[in-house]
């Protein structure tokens, strides 16, 4: 296992309420993205299976929790990680991902969020939208807040990860407000050898 001087820092959050962005500012500061989600996705891709539907990214997500562990995409993402450097693991939606995490590498674990009506708008000004009503954004939304069904340990569960979160953002601004919110944060965890980062206009996400 590598622990020396690396710094981890996980994502986690609701739907479009700006992890992606995290992720960038992040980067631009010189941390390596780690995609948590990419081993569900590959696999999807060996069996042939069409990953732009929903439901088979879930039935993948579940059998490979079902065979190799609740934390598995956290232990793939370790396997990438390298020693002396800094990574941000995003997005995490499982609690198990989280513990994984912190217990291996202590890592902060930042939850962000956005109002409802913020983040519905949002999904418009993504591929996921694909004419998603506002009740299917929120059906959507509340079963990744609180899971149910047979397969729901296995399943996303943002409300048990908001509760493990070291830090919570709201992101109800501009992107400016969004990355001096992240640098704050990183001050008060003394995170070092921060860099400038681009300043950016204000638009939603």
């Amino acid at each position: 296992m590598v622990k020396l001087n690396n710094i981890i820092i996980g994502i986690t959050g609701t739907m479009t309420s700006g992890k992606g962005a995290l992720q960038y500012f992040l980067v631009d500061r010189g941390f390596k993205a780690i995609r948590n989600t990419q081993p569900i996705l590959d696999e999807g891709l060996k069996q042939k299976e069409d990953m732009s539907n929903r439901q088979n990214w879930l039935d993948i997500l579940v059998d490979l929790r079902k065979k190799q562990g609740l934390g598995v995409l956290a232990k793939k993402a370790s396997e990438q990680i390298q020693k002396d450097e800094r990574y941000v693991i995003c997005p995490i939606r499982h609690p198990a991902d989280i513990k994984l995490l912190k217990e291996d590498y202590n890592a902060l674990i930042i939850f962000v969020d956005a109002p409802f009506e913020t983040r519905y708008r949002r999904t418009f000004l993504k591929e996921i939208s694909a004419g998603m009503s506002k009740e299917e954004f929120k059906k959507k939304d509340d079963f990744e807040h609180s899971p149910d069904g047979a397969d729901k340990e296995y399943l996303p569960n943002i409300n048990e990860c908001k509760k493990l979160s070291d830090e919570v953002i709201i992101n109800d601004g501009s992107l400016n407000e969004l990355n001096e919110k992240l640098e704050r944060i990183l001050r008060n965890h003394k995170i070092p050898d921060l860099e400038d980062t681009d300043s950016f206009d204000d638009f939603d996400m």
